[in-house]
């Protein structure tokens, strides 16, 4: 806001006029008769003319700062009022803060309901979810189970057909060395040998006592198993061939030691006695 400044008065106006007024004095005093005392008539008009100069020449100054004054008073009037003005607003600011500040408290309350109820529901689809999953791991694990006991079932119908298979080749080997047909016993070697390599690939493995082995309780056992055999007892025969699956012993070989007979067995020496047989 600008300063406004309180107007002026010319001066010389009221200089002339004073100066004129003191004249005046002067001049009554001057025609008076010296010879007479100075009476009270000439001495009101001096004193009059005197003290209407001083006035005359007083009275700028007093308009002046009169004007002054009430610019003055009118600047801190105008203050004040704009003061007022400006309280006024900042009162309104606040009232305005204050409603805001309700609607902003409004807003999060309707906020904080809503994000309660938001966590309801999450919680609500959490504890759904994780007991579908659970469900679904259940039933999983039921047909897991399920799909694991047909799968050891057909493994152990498969191992008894596999075993079962090697078995009859064994036998047929067996029959072929005791014809003692060398062409024959090749044929079946070899396809005792194609059948186990078949049955190695599923993880069947056949196992045979060497010749003049001695009896081992771990890997052999005899055709009765009640039959206790002595220490160091050596092998003639094999009755049937040791099985294992995947290194789990399915059945020890049954072998035939000295002091048994050999019946269907094969023994170490059944080559050769065929092929004395076959020179005779």
């Amino acid at each position: 806001m600008s300063e406004s400044t309180a107007p002026k008065i010319t001066k010389w106006p009221f200089i002339v006029g004073d100066v004129a007024l003191l004249l005046m004095a002067w001049l009554v005093y001057y025609e008076s008769d010296p010879n007479t005392p100075f009476n009270g008539l000439e001495a009101f008009w001096c004193f009059a003319c005197v003290a209407a100069g001083a006035w005359v020449m007083v009275l700028p100054y007093l308009r002046e700062f009169q004007a002054r004054a009430d610019l003055t008073e009118a600047s801190e009037l105008a203050a004040s009022v704009e003061k007022i003005s400006s309280l006024e607003a900042l009162t309104k600011q606040v009232e305005n803060a204050t409603e805001q500040w309700l609607h902003v408290e409004d807003r999060a309350n309707e906020i904080n309901a809503t994000s309660k109820e938001i966590a309801g529901k999450i919680n609500a689809e959490a504890r759904e979810f994780t007991e579908f999953l659970q469900n679904a791991n259940d039933t999983e694990k039921k047909h897991l189970r399920l799909e694991v006991d047909k799968l050891n079932r057909a493994q152990v119908d498969w191992v008894k057909v596999v075993t079962g298979m090697l078995d009859h080749v064994f036998a047929l080997n067996q029959a072929g060395r005791q014809s003692g047909q060398e062409k024959l016993i090749r044929q079946l070697d070899n396809f005792q040998i194609a059948c186990r390599d078949v049955a190695r690939r599923v993880g069947v493995v056949t196992h045979e006592a060497k010749p003049d082995e001695c009896f081992d309780g771990e890997k052999h056992q005899l055709r009765d198993p009640e039959a206790e055999p002595e220490s160091g007892a050596k092998i003639i025969g094999i009755a049937a061939q040791g099985l294992t699956h995947q290194g789990q012993m399915l059945r020890k070989t049954i072998v035939v030691i000295e002091g048994e007979e050999l019946g269907q067995a094969s023994s170490s020496n059944d080559k050769s006695k065929a092929k004395a047989k076959k020179k005779a």
